[in-house]
């Protein structure tokens, strides 16, 4: 075992410095964290064989990107190791994931040639030459492990936009959560565009052509292009989707005010003019809880809705705070600056992977998750992660070897998720007894990643368990 950990780290030594020698800036302080990099397409791919034969286009076409992003993932980081290599640069064994994919969508999928070579080209690209890009742009933002995460993540949305949106235009969609589907897609592209177009057009960081911008591509192009695809008014269906059940109505009351608590601790930060700490960061995590258990029990559509145009407006926000854009950016720039994580840099990437970690689950095309594979965000990072911090801070007397972290922590970290899930199988939400022992087996073993891990929690530990509850 020693002998492999050795050349582990050797290889990771490698990267490490090729990644240096092409000026590309790694997270400082933090390994490489080549097992993140592989764990999205794993999850996509676990996810399609979760379906068995009654798996839908979308949720064909994101299983079969998941085997092109593994393979891509495999050949960056064997690209990455040999010396003296221009990694910007596409290189050929970049094309082995192409080739696989385009032959997948080809043969299994049953896509045309032109659409499955156009297809599995993206994949290869992006999934590789890709990861590289996205350091560039962000330096001392992302481990490549973390870069390849969030870049094959992004892959992944890409290809269920390309799958669902032309088979709409054809076929409206009927059911909610198709809907809901719809219009959280054309949202994120709307987003992605109002980001693309502010970072390529300097003109648009002056705050007057920033709002004509945003306005214009909202008012003449996403609204009139989701009711094309919806074939009804999409501002019509929200208002009678939200208010067509009085527990919805309540539900959206309750995190209303889960919402207000959140910009009081926020706000009350800001008044105190200091470095908020680690325990006061966590409070987000207990809201998110609150947030999110009782919506995945009763509104799953709803969550799932919800947090997409969450996830729309936080990105759009950090644009703006990024920006300077009045008048949030100064007020966002203050709450950034006093809730900043050491593994914060230009952007919010914590805040982000916290809430892209929580609602992961709930994003994949599929609706045959069992509750507790949907709470993987919760149990891990929400009430897992949580527990550790606060009882790290307060009583952890005895650090793991060669970590920061405390056995205490550790300690607390298993038994918070354990009493979490013991409360829910009591509650009658937990029924299968082999899933449950599986649960209490990848809490354990997770809660020892999290204790030796300097990787972001909120991003890996969410994957690592989705993995784990749906293998």
């Amino acid at each position: 075992m020693e002998f492999f950990l050795k050349r582990y780290e050797c290889f990771e030594e490698r990267i490490l410095q090729s990644l240096k020698d092409n000026v590309i800036q790694h997270r400082i302080k933090a390994n490489c964290g080549l097992w993140l990099g592989t764990l999205v397409g794993l999850s996509a791919i676990l996810t399609l064989l979760k379906e068995d034969a009654s798996y839908s286009e979308i949720c064909l076409i994101v299983g079969l990107t998941g085997v092109g992003l593994v393979v891509s993932a495999i050949c960056l980081y064997l690209k990455l190791s040999t010396e003296k290599v221009a990694v910007r640069d596409f290189q050929v064994i970049y094309f082995l994931p192409a080739i696989i994919t385009s032959l997948l969508y080809l043969l299994v999928a049953n896509k045309g040639l032109l659409v499955s070579v156009t297809w599995g080209l993206g994949i290869g690209s992006l999934g590789t030459w890709g990861v590289l890009q996205l350091m560039s742009t962000f330096p001392c933002c992302f481990t490549i492990g973390e870069a390849t995460a969030v870049m094959h993540g992004c892959v992944l949305f890409l290809m269920s936009v390309v799958t669902n949106l032309p088979l709409r235009y054809h076929l409206p969609p009927i059911h909610d959560d198709d809907i809901a589907t719809v219009l959280l897609q054309v949202t994120m592209l709307y987003v992605i565009s109002v980001c693309l177009m502010s970072s390529y057009f300097p003109m648009f960081h002056m705050t007057k052509n920033f709002y004509i911008m945003t306005i214009t591509l909202l008012s003449i192009v996403v609204l009139p292009l989701m009711y094309a695809l919806l074939d009804q008014n999409p501002l019509t269906w929200m208002f009678y989707f939200i208010l067509n059940k009085k527990n919805k109505i309540v539900l959206i009351g309750y995190w209303a005010i889960c919402l207000l608590l959140g910009v009081l601790v926020v706000t009350y930060q800001i008044l105190l003019k200091l470095p908020a700490t680690t325990s006061t960061r966590k409070i987000f995590h207990l809201l998110a809880v609150l947030v999110y258990i009782p919506g995945l029990i009763h509104e799953r559509v709803l969550l799932y809705l919800a947090s997409g145009i969450i996830m729309g407006l936080f990105v759009l926000l950090e644009l703006m705070r990024y920006l300077k854009i009045p008048p949030f950016g100064e007020v966002l720039q203050q709450g950034f600056s006093v809730f900043v994580d050491e593994k914060d840099n230009l952007i919010s990437m914590t805040p982000l992977y916290l809430f892209c970690g929580l609602s992961f689950p709930l994003w994949m095309p599929t609706n045959n998750l069992t509750l507790l594979a949907l709470l993987s965000g919760i149990l891990t990072v929400g009430v897992g992660d949580a527990a550790a911090s606060f009882v790290g801070n307060k009583w952890g007397f005895h650090k793991w070897t060669n970590s920061d972290k405390s056995m205490e922590g550790t300690i607390a970290c298993i038994f918070s998720q354990i009493g979490l899930i013991c409360l829910l199988t009591f509650m009658g939400y937990v029924d299968n007894g082999w899933l449950f022992l599986r649960s209490l087996l990848s809490i354990v073993a997770l809660s020892f990643i999290e204790a030796q891990t300097n990787q972001v929690d909120n991003l890996a530990l969410p994957l690592l368990m989705y993995v784990c509850l749906t293998i």
